[in-house]
Parts: structure tokens; sequence; C-alpha cells
């Protein structure tokens, strides 16, 4: 059986260029454009939900940046008495407050980081509102190749029952035989199962469409025009995360060189002593003050590791990098193909049509029979329906461009 696709003569050229289906099928909505729509997906994303890290993270940091010590300060009270062994009456009290110091540039460092820590805040927003405008942009896309799909699909239906009304008349007055009505009603069948496909396959991209943007409704203008740039540019959403990654972790080695060491310690303590009971107790204030010798050799394993996952950090940046601009060089190939075969098959789509007409004609006067007019039929539609695609595609692949280049919608 071929797999018969005729196309609408007359009203297939008046309405070629159009991608637009009823309304009814696919609601558009003046009031709605791209950004608002990726405003839409941005909200509903996942990844939404961990923006509050960064603010709680600053946060924490910052407590701990602004503390008066750099470790909790500590009191101590101890008690020895001699009332368990000789019974003399000997006392001791003594407590103390132990306040550990901030190493030179150690406050600095931590409150170094928690700036770091909070200018990732926008940079995560961006890289997720890039990939809500990824989200749109393939989800819109999808839907209007579904629409010029079964817009095809519906003109090669009407035309094919037509056609079987204008076999069947001529069936009944005698001028073709029995079985070319039984040829174009199956050429209708086909046509209408085709079309049913198409229908469906819009109806899915809808129902995706709406349950990705809880929206109802698609916005009237969705072509985008394609910047002229051919590289990836630094503020590349992607990038620019990857740099106040980097920033972070460059700040985390300035606080990696005080992990492991000891901090200088303050101590004021008072002691309350007798050594019996005939005596008095002597009461005396104390000062101390305790500091590391050697806290460099502690703290250089965290500095290594802070070091290493910095170097991998800068290494990720260029192997995105790299990815970017060839995701970029592949969508800049894409479209320039695409416009080349569409200008191709808009002249094929020409020839083909102006053929089947001939055919027609043919048909009409009796000098090929319906088999031969189906055939012709099938190649006019391969070409349309092939144009409208890449009618399509050309926007689609714009698109693709923009996204390649960090562009948010």
């Amino acid at each position: 059986m071929f797999d018969l696709k005729p196309l609408l003569a007359a009203v297939v050229l008046s309405a070629s260029a159009s991608l637009v289906i009823a309304a009814d099928s696919a609601p558009y909505s003046s009031s709605l454009s791209l950004s608002s729509v990726t405003e839409q997906v941005y909200q509903r994303l996942p990844g939404k939900l961990a923006e509050s890290k960064f603010t709680q993270l600053q946060q924490a940091n910052e407590a701990l940046g602004n503390a008066l010590f750099a470790e909790p300060a500590t009191a101590s009270l101890d008690h020895f008495n001699d009332g368990i062994g000789s019974s003399d009456g000997y006392q001791e009290w003594e407590g103390s407050v132990d306040m550990p110091l901030w190493l030179p540039g150690q406050q600095q460092a931590q409150q170094a980081l928690s700036s770091k820590i909070i200018a990732q805040l926008p940079a995560y927003q961006n890289r997720l509102r890039l990939q809500a405008s990824g989200e749109v942009r393939e989800l819109i896309w999808q839907v209007k190749l579904a629409q010029a799909r079964l817009q095809q699909a519906t003109e090669v239906w009407e035309t094919a029952k037509l056609l079987q009304q204008d076999v069947e008349s001529r069936v009944k007055a005698g001028e073709l035989a029995a079985n070319e009505a039984l040829l174009a009603s199956s050429n209708t069948l086909e046509a209408h199962s085709q079309m049913v496909a198409a229908e469906s396959d819009l109806s899915q991209q809808l129902k995706t469409y709406s349950l990705i943007t809880g929206l109802q409704s698609l916005p009237a203008q969705v072509t985008e025009q394609v910047s002229d740039k051919n590289e990836v540019p630094a503020s590349h959403p992607v990038l620019m995360m990857q740099d106040q990654v980097i920033a972070r972790l460059q700040a985390e080695m300035g606080v990696a060189r005080f992990e492991g060491s000891a901090n200088p310690s303050v101590s004021v303590g008072v002691r309350r002593e007798r050594g019996d009971d005939s005596e008095s107790f002597n009461n005396s204030l104390g000062i101390g003050f305790s500091m590391p010798l050697d806290n460099k050799r502690y703290s250089q394993l965290a500095v290594a590791e802070s070091a290493a996952a910095l170097a991998d950090a800068q290494v990720a940046r260029q192997e995105l990098e790299r990815q970017l601009n060839k995701k970029l060089l592949a969508s800049l190939e894409s479209l320039s193909a695409t416009r080349q075969q569409l200008a191709l098959v808009a002249e094929q789509d020409q020839t083909t049509h102006q053929y089947y007409q001939m055919q027609k004609r043919a048909f009409d006067l009796g000098e090929i029979n319906l088999i031969d007019l189906l055939r012709s039929q099938l190649l006019a539609n391969e070409s349309r329906s092939r144009k409208r695609e890449l009618e399509v595609l050309v926007e689609q692949q714009k698109a693709q461009v923009n996204q390649s280049l960090g562009v948010i919608l």
C-alpha cells in the first residue's frame, strides 16, 4: 500500500507560508511574552529551592567572621581540698576564662569568604533562568512543529475527500472503473489516519507545555533575532557561575591557611587558697597568654586540598567554555545548512506543484489513471511538508543559537 499524502491544490498555494493553525487547537495570547513564560518556568524549576542555601551559608559564615573571638571563649572552675586525705583544711578555688584570639588575617579571610558565597546567588539565578529559557524554547518550537504537521495533514485530508467525491461522481457517470472509487476511499482513510496522528502529537506537545509552564496559552510572538556572535562570551551564565565558584574557592583557600592551626589565647582568672584551717584565704588574680609555635605545618594539608579543588574548578571552567563553543558552532552550522535546504526545497516545492497540476489535468482528461495522480500528489505533498517543517526548524535553530550564546529570554 502506498503512503498516500495528497496535496491540496489552490488552497495550499495560498496557505503554504503559514505556520499557525486554528486558535482552538493552540491558543495564543498577546499578553504573554517569551520573557513572562520563562519567568513562570523559572519559578517552577526544582533548582529554585536551592537558592536559599547561599543566603544561609553567607549568614552563618558572616556570623563566624564577625565573632569577637576566633573560637568560643571557655570558662573553667576548679576546687581542691584535703578533706579525703589529711583533712588539715587545705582548700583551693580557681576560676578562669580563656579567650582565643584571631590570627593575623584570619578574620578578614573569613569575612571575604562570606562576600564570595553570597556573590554566587545572582550567577546561580541567571544559570537557572538560562535553563528555563532553554526549556521554553524547546517546548514552544515543538508545539510549532506539531502545528505545521497538523496543518499539512489536515489539508491533505481535505484534498483526499474532494478527490474521492470527484472520483465517485465519475464512477457513477461511467467515466471511471468502480475500483478507482475504492482506491480513492483508501487514500482518504490513510490521509485521515495521518491527520489523527498529527492531532495526537500536537495535543501531547500542548499538554507537556502546560505541565512545565503551568499555562494554557502560548505567547503570540515567539521568533527571535539571532545574534551575530560566533564565540561564547565570558558573560555566559554557565561561565559566570563557574567564575563565582572559582572566586569562592580562592576565598576558601585563604581560610584554609588557618585550618588546623592553634589560635593564641588570653586567659584571665582568680585563685583563692589556704594552707590549713588556721590560715586565712589568700586571693590572687592571674593573667595568662598562650600561642602556637608551628602552625604552618598543620595547615599545609588543608591548603593543598583547597588548591587542588581550585585547580579542578579552573580546569572545569576551561572545559565548559570548550563545550559551549562546540555547541555554538554546531548550532550555527545547523542553522546555515537548514537555510540552504529551505531555499532548495522551496524551489522543489514549486516544481512538484506544477508537475501535480499537469498530472491533475491529465487525469481529468483521462490520459492517466488514479494511481499515477496519487503518485504525483505524494511527491508534491512530501516537498510541501518538508518546506513547512524547514520553515519551523529555521526559527527553532535561531533560538538554539541564542541558547548556546547564553541569551536569557
